[in-house]
């Protein structure tokens, strides 16, 4: 029976911004006018003044300013392709994505090469979850720019989302080819293994993203999951109590902890570490969930109902919640709540609570 949830592997996306103040066009100590800066090649110094003020802007973080500031020099100068850019830039920030994706796209229009572009138009539809468009702009920005390893990391975050685990490992390979000490490259790779069931090589990961980086909190509850998964519980407590060490607040290391000591029947343990985790977060459903599996089979079935709930009041889709309280209202001889439960765990996706909708107990009721 499927109980209880692993938050076991963390991605971690890297947003980086590029904004360039342009001073390449500025002529020392002469008067220089149009015509000869036309013949030049040059930009008119009213467009240059209007471009940095645009980029000071940005770097400020006033992104509405900003986005006047670029919208007037493209006006100007239509173009202007950093102009584009870092106006989809600041227009990515206000959360308007779209109008963020035209003008990553205006810029690559003028440019085909704009790795920057292609890059944060990735970055974009990432938040949009377009995942397979997103891993197409980071693979053309990395191809134009084998320098930036944040696109090819992205790539494999995107990947990841797809759960095409082995493009994503690809994608981390370059990315860590392009930085051999890219901390996040290598704890994300490990989590595409764990999911590939490459125990030994996600553990080999996540132990040189400690390495690079002794403070990667998230490293080490991976860690620890890709031991539990092993068997080896002893060394996933250890590095889930370490992983809570570097971060006290870190509820999902106490859930997983929690999921360990379960496995394990020190019930009283796995308890306590789920109650801490909702005593953090509150609205931690899978804490709940869990702490309902722990009371059925402690055989305190009331408690599990009562947990599962909580659960369900928090996320009124969550399968496995529906799924356990039907056990333990099957357990106080509730059938028709049970049978009703496993019914909408089973709309919701539950391959466990079709046998049980099918059994006597829910046929004959």
């Amino acid at each position: 029976m499927k109980k209880l949830l692993l938050f076991g592997a963390f991605l971690c996306i890297n947003l980086i911004n590029y904004a360039q103040t342009d001073t390449s066009n500025v002529i020392k100590g002469t008067a220089v006018d149009q015509s000869t800066l036309d013949s030049l090649g040059m930009v008119n110094p009213a467009i240059l003044e209007k471009y940095n003020a645009g980029v000071k802007s940005l770097n400020a973080g006033n992104n509405v300013a900003a986005i006047q500031m670029f919208t007037e020099v493209i006006l100007m100068d239509p173009q202007y392709v950093a102009a584009y850019y870092n106006r989809g830039v600041a227009q990515k920030a206000l959360g308007k994505s779209e109008e963020a994706i035209k003008d990553f796209d205006k810029a690559i229009e003028i440019d085909e090469n704009h790795d920057k572009s292609f890059y944060m138009k990735g970055m974009a539809l990432l938040e949009q979850q377009d995942f397979e468009n997103a891993a197409n702009n980071f693979g053309k920005a990395f191809q134009i720019n084998s320098s930036n390893e944040a696109a090819a990391y992205n790539k494999g975050v995107a990947f990841f989302q797809m759960e095409d685990y082995d493009q994503a490992i690809k994608a981390f390979d370059q990315a860590i080819a392009a930085k051999s000490d890219y901390a996040y490259a290598y704890n994300d790779r490990g989590s595409a293994k764990l999911n590939n069931d490459d125990l030994d090589g996600a553990i080999v990961d996540y132990k040189y993203a400690i390495k690079l980086d002794n403070n990667l909190s998230f490293a080490y509850n991976n860690l620890a999951s890709a031991y539990r998964k092993k068997g080896d519980f002893a060394a996933a407590d250890k590095y889930y109590t370490e992983a809570i060490k570097h971060k006290q607040d870190y509820y999902v290391a106490y859930n997983n902890r929690g999921l360990s000591k379960f496995e394990q029947g020190e019930y009283i343990a796995a308890i306590a570490d789920f109650k801490k985790a909702i005593s953090i977060n509150a609205k931690y459903a899978y804490a709940y969930n869990n702490l309902a599996s722990v009371y059925i089979k402690m055989e305190k079935y009331q408690e599990a109902i009562e947990n599962c709930n909580k659960a369900l009041e928090i996320d009124p889709e969550y399968m496995e919640a529906f799924f356990n309280r039907g056990i333990a209202k099957e357990m106080i001889k509730d059938l028709k709540g049970a049978c009703a439960d496993w019914e909408d765990a089973f709309i919701l996706g539950s391959e466990n609570a079709e046998k049980y909708i099918n059994s006597p107990a829910c046929t004959e009721k």
